[in-house]
């Protein structure tokens, strides 16, 4: 495969998992900020629970109006 069809392929997926990993780092700094006693407590597993929580209410419908 050419060189280029690769970075046409790979450069995406590698902005994605950047711009992923860069906004779950800081969700997760910011987490620890707003509620430092769990900061030991809130680990990235824990971010994205909480955001499959808020997608879920999301698509129930749970957020019209706002």
């Amino acid at each position: 495969m050419p060189v280029y069809l690769i970075s046409k392929i790979a450069d995406p997926i590698f902005a994605l998992t950047i711009g992923t990993s860069a906004a779950l780092l800081r969700i997760q700094r910011d987490q620890r900020e707003k509620f430092p006693e769990q900061a030991k407590d809130i680990g990235i597993g824990s971010v994205l629970s909480l955001g499959a929580g808020r997608v879920k209410r999301w698509w129930a419908g749970e957020f019209e109006g706002l």
